[in-house]
């Protein structure tokens, strides 16, 4: 929940650049929001969590808390998170919030269970926490800066998904969850995910061409990341009888970090040029 809490911060910071209670607050009622849908959704999925290794050890299907508790922390969890993006941001982005748990918990959470390619529209949710923090601070919904970095994580959803489905493909149809596996071969789905990758590299890259990221220093670290990470995904079109998916999802998750990093680095050098 961190990682989504900082995106927000990240969208609040490109539109303001200045460290103050206000954007640590808003980044707060983010994590809070994103709390909440992962207690809703363990609700939700508490008998698949149960069939599958991998959630079994959920506080939920665990017996560590009941139902009822679980459904507590989510109210007050959903509670604080609003009130706060509400108080110390606006209406607007409070809206959005709530907008986000909706579509998170009232359509992909249904979605995953109809259909293996429910990741594509779910991840609209990746999209929306900068959104949040970006009105918050005063931006508009249709600014471009902010449609790309929406951009960029919506598209760096689907491969981290699919990684996690090669990981555990088998443990979703055990579950009754429709899964890549039953459709494409390994291969295939390691050729798609490797394409997918390639689209968030080129949706990276164009907050520098659209004038996002100004900093040449900064354009510079993230071509050379977006080399290497080209590069190590390459190997995913290999032939391997074992492939290490933890890495790679180790490898996605760490460039999405440290392109919000970079953003946030060259908000500050552009503020004090």
């Amino acid at each position: 929940m961190i990682p989504v809490s900082l995106t927000g911060f990240t969208g609040y910071f490109i539109f303001d650049p200045h460290l103050s209670f206000k954007i640590l607050l808003v980044s707060f009622g983010i994590l809070m929001l994103a709390i909440s849908a992962s207690i809703l959704n363990q609700i939700q999925e508490v008998e698949l969590d149960s069939k599958m290794k991998r959630t079994q050890d959920r506080p939920i299907p665990a017996r560590k808390i009941s139902l009822q508790q679980a459904t507590i922390f989510f109210f007050f969890s959903l509670l604080a998170g609003i009130v706060i993006i509400y108080t110390t941001g606006n209406l607007v982005a409070a809206l959005i919030g709530l907008i986000t748990i909706l579509w998170y918990n009232g359509i992909y959470t249904y979605a995953k269970r109809i259909t293996a390619f429910a990741v594509v529209p779910g991840a609209i949710t990746g999209a929306l926490p900068p959104l949040i923090g970006w009105v918050a601070a005063g931006g508009g919904i249709w600014d471009k800066s902010i449609i790309f970095v929406e951009f960029l994580f919506f598209i760096g959803q689907v491969p981290h998904f699919w990684l996690l489905i090669l990981k555990y493909g088998e443990e979703y149809e055990k579950a009754g969850i429709p899964s890549l596996t039953r459709i494409f071969s390994r291969p295939q789905i390691n050729r798609l995910t490797f394409t997918w990758v390639v689209v968030s590299v080129i949706a990276a890259l164009f907050l520098c061409h659209f004038g996002i990221i100004r900093t040449g220093m900064i354009v510079g670290i993230l071509l050379i990341a977006s080399l290497i990470m080209i590069w190590q995904f390459f190997d995913l079109l290999k032939i391997q009888a074992n492939i290490n998916y933890k890495k790679y999802s180790f490898l996605l998750d760490s460039y999405f970090l440290l392109i919000l990093l970079l953003l946030i680095s060259d908000r500050i050098i552009t503020l004090h040029i």
